[in-house]
Parts: structure tokens; C-alpha cells; sequence
């Protein structure tokens, strides 16, 4: 795979809003709306993949559940057909996520910030049950970060109160694991921001239009544009290069481990060479 330096022009507005509505629509789900009966495989679409640094299994968060990828299929966790939207793996089996109850739940809907030790076989309920519905979710240095339905991102340090940090129109966010007050998201735009808890938003000027980020271990800034080509920064976002493109229009990625995970529309991918290259886990294609 080549390797190179990211210098393109911007996308055009209006293209992109175009395709990040796109994406948008397929993401998300009315309070009302039940999740079809999945099969083993049928994610419908996946809000959140993570590995779980306790045994190094990987697990997807989707429309129809969570499931966890075995031998090259997706076991649904716990019969339970609740539609996760927000998810993290904070670190050893400790899953946290938002969404929509299973239809046959009794659980308050929307299901706010629920928590599981237990490698999502059950759930308890942290903070905003019945009130928010958090569709993006990350933590680092004991912080965890939301994005709620109303638009704002929120911070909370005990996972029970909560504190506004950001009102924006977002895609997606990470936190920095090496310093958990600043923060980078994509807006719907296509711009990518970056911002210390506090301050403004800055936009970071040298990024290719993405619609997915993450950060790693060591903080270095990894994103996906519409088309699926994934892009890598040094922490502060000022050169971009290109890594190998992923199959498909992308719903999640997640680096924060040595193995990076995506999940695109036609499977789940896993890459041990910092997205250099990428194998299949798991294929969508019928």
C-alpha cells in the first residue's frame, strides 16, 4: 500500500452533507421503531465495535443488538434485541452504552448510559434512563463522554451526574487517552474540530473530510472519509496520510487497541499493521 501525504482540496459543501445525511439516515432508528428479528448475522446497522481488553474478543454494537464475533460469525449476546447506539469498552469488561431498549423489555426507553461486566449479557442503568438516548460514548482517565440526542456532547466523572462540554451538530468524537480533556469530533460537514474541555472548538484545517475518528493508544488521530479510505495524523492533526482503504461504506471503527476494528457494509475487518493492510472477520455480503 502506498503511503501518502494528504493534500487534496476540501470536499464540497454540499457534497458532503449529502453523504453524511446518508449515512444518517441508515444510523438511526425512531424510539418506535422495533428491530427486525435478526439472524446470527443480521446486525442491521452496527453504532459501535470494541475489542475487550479482558480475553481480546471483539464485540459489535448494532440495530438489532450486541453481538460478539466467534470464529468468523456474530453470536447475539443474550437473546436481547435492544438497539445499542452509543458503545465503548472502557477497559476489561467494562461495556458502556445508550440506545433503545429490546421491544420486549420493560426497561425504560430510551435506555440513557447503561453499563455491563459481564461481557453484555446484562445491563445495568448508570444515569438518564427514559431521558437521552446517547449515540456516541468514549472514556479516558476515568472521564466519559456522551453524545446526546439534543445535540450536546456531555462529561461525567462518575457516570451518575453530568456536565454540558459542547453544542454542535457531530458525527462522531474520541477523547485523547493520554490527556482526557481534549477532545476531536466530525461535524456534519465534514469538518474535523478539536477541543480542550472549556474552549472553543478549533478547526483542524489540514484534514480530509471524514466522518469517523478515533484516536490511539499514543493519541495519534485515525479517520474515515464516506468512501471507506482511512486516513492517519500525528495528535495534533497537521499531516494526514493514507492508509488501506476498507470495503464499503463505513459505520464504526475503533484503535484504541494494538488491533484496529471497522465495520463497513460489507463486514467486519480487523488490522494488526496500524491500517496498513486489513483482513475479513466477518462478512455482510449475502
Amino acid at each position: 500500500m502506498r503511503h501518502l501525504i494528504f493534500r487534496a482540496a476540501r470536499a464540497h459543501p454540499t457534497a458532503m452533507a449529502l453523504l453524511v445525511a446518508a449515512l444518517l439516515v441508515s444510523s438511526c432508528s425512531s424510539n418506535n421503531e422495533a428491530p427486525s428479528k435478526p439472524s446470527a448475522t443480521d446486525f442491521g446497522h452496527i453504532h459501535g465495535i470494541g475489542l475487550n481488553p479482558a480475553d481480546n474478543s471483539v464485540y459489535v454494537a448494532s440495530h438489532n443488538g450486541v453481538f460478539a464475533i466467534v470464529d468468523g460469525k456474530g453470536v447475539l449476546i443474550a437473546n436481547r434485541r435492544q438497539d445499542t447506539m452509543g458503545f465503548t469498552i472502557a477497559g476489561p469488561n467494562d461495556f458502556l452504552a445508550s440506545g433503545h431498549p429490546d421491544p420486549a423489555s420493560e426497561t425504560p426507553n430510551p435506555l440513557g448510559l447503561i453499563r455491563s461486566t459481564d461481557g453484555a449479557r446484562t445491563w445495568q442503568t448508570q444515569s438518564l434512563g427514559g431521558k437521552d438516548d446517547l449515540h456516541s460514548i468514549d472514556s479516558a482517565g476515568g472521564l466519559v463522554y456522551a453524545y446526546g440526542a439534543a445535540g450536546e456532547v456531555m462529561m461525567s466523572r462518575d457516570r451518575t451526574s453530568w456536565k454540558p462540554v459542547l453544542r454542535a451538530a457531530l458525527i462522531d468524537f474520541a477523547v485523547d487517552p493520554q490527556r482526557s480533556t481534549r477532545l476531536v469530533a466530525t461535524t456534519g460537514d465534514g469538518r474535523v474540530i478539536t477541543w480542550d474541555v472549556g474552549e472553543k472548538p478549533r478547526p483542524v484545517t489540514s484534514a480530509p473530510p471524514l466522518v469517523f475518528i478515533d484516536r490511539t493508544s499514543r493519541s495519534e488521530l485515525v479517520g474515515v472519509d464516506p468512501s471507506g479510505q482511512v486516513f492517519t495524523s500525528d495528535p495534533d492533526g497537521k499531516t494526514w496520510s493514507t492508509r488501506q482503504q476498507l470495503p464499503g461504506q463505513p459505520e464504526s471503527i475503533s484503535v484504541r487497541a494494538n488491533t484496529w476494528l471497522a465495520a463497513t457494509s460489507t463486514g467486519i475487518y480487523q488490522s494488526v499493521d496500524e491500517g496498513r493492510s486489513w483482513s475479513l472477520l466477518l462478512s455482510r455480503r449475502p
